[in-house]
């Protein structure tokens, strides 16, 4: 894992519902010096979001209380900066049909588990360094869809 530079703090909102997996993705993501916040499951996911200013979300696809597109489509109608905030979905299901519903949903990237840390990296800070405008499936620009399997 490459040390990360100093920036002012942005907030990563991860939604896993496998304790050991969201405190893994956590302590990473710590590493590289963002602010974590963490829910188990959509309902939570939606309950921070909006209260908190979330920067990038992470999300599974499989979540207990309902899918991890619903919880995208649910965050991406919540309020504006949500519109606009990259989303990444993690999962361990493969097939053309979940990165179909994944970009319907308003997803920016998609990311096969168990991630690479090093593709993950790359790709959060690619995404963040990128206008807000441009991750918003409501604006005239298309999501903008990366698949790492």
């Amino acid at each position: 894992m490459r040390t990360q530079r100093s920036r002012t703090q942005q907030t990563v909102l991860v939604i896993e519902d496998y304790a050991d997996s969201r405190e893994m993705l956590r302590l990473l993501l710590e590493s590289l010096d963002y602010r974590v916040i963490t829910a188990k499951d959509g309902n939570e996911a939606l309950a921070v979001a909006s209260d908190e200013h979330i920067d990038l979300v992470l999300t599974d696809l499989g979540l207990p209380d309902m899918s991890g597109v619903t919880v995208v489509r649910l965050l991406r109608k919540l309020n504006d900066h949500l519109r606009r905030v990259p989303i990444i979905m993690l999962t361990a299901f493969d097939g053309n049909e979940y990165y179909r519903s994944a970009v319907q949903a308003g997803c920016t990237a998609f990311l096969k588990k168990p991630p690479d840390f090093d593709k993950l990296q790359d790709m959060i800070e690619r995404l963040l360094r990128q206008p807000l405008n441009e991750h918003s499936r409501f604006s005239r620009n298309s999501p903008i869809l990366t698949v790492v399997r």
